[in-house]
């Protein structure tokens, strides 16, 4: 069936470009595989974004959690307005808002707006929206410009950092160096966090999940996902290891290790093995297999198809 379905609508639909980086990154041979890859890119985007929004959502608690307790404020202020930043100096030889210090008022202020209006839309009254309204309408962006290090300074324990950063991030990242650890610790954080939004615009995208121009095999592309959901992850151990312990009960992280391997790559490519159940015996034996793999197996009883799904995590599927 997939190998002679008529892909012509689909193939008008998507446009030649979109799908020539599949063909060149994923080696397919025919339409059956091409559309099946397609396919498959579409289940790993949609496999990623409950986590991606998971982690935001985490990153921006923790954060602002932390300078909500650091910087309190009368009614009507906010933590924000409040947080210091080591000035620069710029090119007249005058000190000025270091430039991720004044991007991230910017941002807070946006957010700010964005709450106001949704109050006026949804009541029809010009209200001031609370500190977790505006925090809810805040961009991802702006949590990497918070760890930036205008706003560090171990001298002085207004700044936010390094002075909270123990109590934002349970656990902090490995680094070289034997002076100004936390300053190190502190940029790796913010670095991964920057990573982590790139990848996330790319799947807003509705592009491959990967840059075709750098991954040119199905196991380089497979090795480079499994990459970025090794540091989204281990962005959530730093945070919380508890939660990241969590975000695998659920099945959150099983499902996408599920998709990043060359067996359900295959098997949305249409390449893929039957295998005949003629007793209990052999079911067993293949869903053995399907929960210690990870993987998802097509089965047949008497010319009857099946799918065999894992069940292999503690709270839900």
């Amino acid at each position: 069936m997939p190998q002679s379905y008529d892909y012509q609508e689909p193939r008008r639909l998507l446009s030649q470009q979109r799908l020539t980086s599949y063909e060149s990154s994923l080696k397919t041979q025919n339409d059956a595989e091409l559309f099946g890859a397609y396919c498959w890119n579409l289940a790993v985007t949609g496999a990623f974004y409950p986590l991606v929004q998971l982690l935001e959502v985490a990153l921006r608690n923790a954060l602002h959690n932390v300078a909500l307790t650091h910087y309190p404020c009368p009614a009507g202020k906010f933590w924000y307005e409040e947080i210091p930043a080591t000035p620069v100096l710029n090119p007249d030889g005058k000190f000025v808002i270091a430039p991720h210090a004044k991007k991230f008022s910017e941002k807070m202020k946006s957010a700010y707006k964005e709450a106001r209006q949704t109050i006026v839309e949804k009541t029809g009254f010009i209200l001031e929206p609370s500190i977790d309204q505006i925090i809810a309408n805040t961009a991802f962006v702006t949590w990497e410009y918070l760890l930036d290090g205008a706003f560090y300074n171990g001298s002085d324990k207004r700044f936010l950092w390094p002075h909270q950063l123990t109590k934002a991030f349970k656990k902090l990242p490995r680094v070289t160096g034997v002076s100004n650890v936390q300053y190190l610790q502190r940029d790796a954080i913010r670095r991964r966090i920057e990573e982590i939004r790139h990848f996330r615009n790319r799947l807003a995208h509705n592009e491959p999940a990967w840059r075709v121009e750098n991954l040119k095999s199905r196991s380089e592309v497979i090795a480079h996902l499994l990459e970025k959901l090794d540091n989204m992850l281990e962005l959530l151990f730093w945070i919380s290891p508890a939660f990241r312990r969590y975000i695998q009960d659920i099945g959150i992280e099983n499902r996408i290790r599920q998709l990043l391997s060359l067996n359900e790559l295959n098997r949305y490519m249409h390449i893929y093995e039957h295998y005949p159940i003629k007793n209990l015996e052999s079911l067993y034996m293949l869903t053995e297999k399907s929960n210690n793999e990870n993987c998802r197996f097509h089965f047949d009883i008497n010319g009857l198809n099946g799918f065999l799904v894992p069940s292999n995590t503690r709270l839900m599927q």
